[in-house]
């Protein structure tokens, strides 16, 4: 007797087309899957790890400041949190910039502003080097509105004595 041999027609083939895919049903015997339950946060598992060469001289950082601000929120990665250097002073350039402005706004007739802009730009060019742009830009349009000021006074005044000398005949 002869055993038929795959592909060769002899065998009957399965219709798959119509019979519907067949699922495996859980019965009772197998378990039902565990539900995901995400781990909780841990904060000791992300945080570094101790220092191998014992205890650090001095204060550790930011502790000095923990207990007289209270909490200390450690800084991301690990890093030492360094506090940028305190800006430095500016009023006397900014004043002075302010003042060279009021020149140009309407306040220049009164001599005052022209004379706090240069001032308090030459006092800023000594003791704020770092507000020098302003300083220099205070100084420009001080000098700038003493000059147009006395410019103004001279050409009023050669004004109304032309205009006083040229009344009636």
């Amino acid at each position: 007797m002869t055993e038929p041999r795959h592909g060769s027609g002899d065998e009957p083939t399965p219709d798959t087309h119509d019979q519907p895919p067949s699922y495996s049903t859980q019965g009772p015997d197998i378990p039902a899957p565990p539900l995901y339950d995400p781990p909780l946060y841990n904060p000791a598992q992300y945080s570094q790890p101790a220092s191998p060469y014992g205890q650090q001289y001095g204060y550790q950082y930011g502790q000095q400041y923990s207990s007289q601000y209270g909490q200390q929120y450690p800084s991301p990665y690990g890093q030492p949190s360094y506090y940028g250097a305190a800006p430095q002073p500016k009023g006397l350039s900014i004043a002075s910039l302010c003042c060279g402005i009021a020149i140009y706004l309407g306040f220049g007739f009164f001599i005052l502003p022209q004379l706090a802009a240069v001032i308090l730009g030459h006092l800023a060019l000594r003791r704020e080097p770092s507000g020098r742009g302003f300083a220099i830009a205070g100084l420009v349009m001080g000098y700038l509105g003493l000059v147009l000021t006395v410019l103004a006074i001279v050409g009023i005044t050669i004004l109304a004595s032309v205009a006083g000398t040229s009344g009636t005949i």
